[in-house]
């Protein structure tokens, strides 16, 4: 079981690595486009990686949840009835990634495998976000302040 839950982990590290990457490319190659026309560079690139990482969240509690309807693992404290439903794992996956960590709600079983590493992974793609938006911000105020 253990080599399942790493290999769930692995795939979604991959998964969440690739999407921030073809987003990243995507917003890079909007804003270096001359004939863009986005109006707000910086707020699109801001809103659009908030999104992404919603996206990369919602794979997690995804996981997470067809991990708990398996029986290999599941989350217990403050959910919504017996068993956690989508938004409990949502709220969870939320926690994990920012490495926030409650402690309301606590991984059972194979989801602490999983959570472990959408906490590290979270870390990677967050700091990758940021900057990605820092050299943004100074590239296109560099621009602004030129003109």
């Amino acid at each position: 079981m253990l080599l399942v839950t790493f290999l769930i982990a692995m795939t979604l590290v991959a998964l969440t690595f690739v999407m921030h990457f073809a987003i990243l490319k995507f917003l890079a190659r909007e804003i270096r486009n001359e004939g863009s026309r986005l109006k707000w560079p910086l707020l699109t690139v801001t809103f659009s990686l908030f999104v992404a990482h919603l996206l990369e969240v919602l794979l997690y509690a995804l996981a997470f949840l067809a991990i708990d309807m398996a029986g290999i693992g599941g989350l217990q404290g403050a959910v919504h009835s017996s068993h956690a439903t989508l938004a409990d794992h949502f709220y969870f996956s939320i926690a994990s990634y920012t490495t926030l960590g409650i402690g309301d709600i606590v991984p059972l079983g194979s989801i602490r495998l999983v959570a472990g590493f959408e906490a590290l992974n979270g870390l990677v793609l967050i700091a990758w976000s940021a900057s990605f938006t820092y050299l943004m911000m100074e590239r296109l105020w560099r621009i602004d302040g030129d003109e």
